[in-house]
């Protein structure tokens, strides 16, 4: 009896902390640098999102891996360093439209990237109807049917 309850309360434990470790406020630099800001706390996990790599800003650690760069949403920058432990997307690069989840240490005006998603806008940008490529019919062999 007594070894169940140490079972329940171990996987109840282990179920809250992986929630609170997979759960992110959600913010942007001009909040998160406001010295006020509940996200400014380096304990809470935020996901920053509404920035872009600044160009040229890019230092890679050693074997291409966990960068240090600059963040800008246009008006604001900050320090940003990839800590995390998969392999970055092809598309992080300068001037690359980025999310980062992770933690802002306030005292260093560092963001310690867990996790970094970078999109390629135009990899994503639909044509317009009229620039859509026309679909082609193989040409009939007598061997195909």
């Amino acid at each position: 009896m007594a070894g169940g309850a140490i079972v329940a309360a171990g996987i109840g434990f282990l179920v809250i902390s992986g929630v609170q470790q997979s759960t992110a406020a959600h913010t942007t630099l001009d909040t998160l640098l406001v010295p006020a800001s509940p996200a400014a706390g380096r304990q809470q996990r935020v996901r920053l999102g509404g920035t872009r790599v600044v160009p040229g800003s890019i230092v890679w650690g050693p074997y291409r891996s966990r960068p240090t760069f600059v963040v800008t949403d246009g008006v604001r920058t900050l320090r940003a360093a990839y800590v995390g432990k998969a392999s970055l997307p092809d598309t992080f690069r300068d001037d690359a439209p980025l999310v980062l989840e992770g933690r802002y240490d306030a005292e260093a005006q560092v963001f310690y990237a867990e996790v970094l998603y970078a999109k390629c806008p135009s990899k994503y940008e639909g044509r317009r109807y009229d620039q859509q490529p026309t679909a082609q019919r193989p040409a009939h062999t007598p061997d195909q049917h």
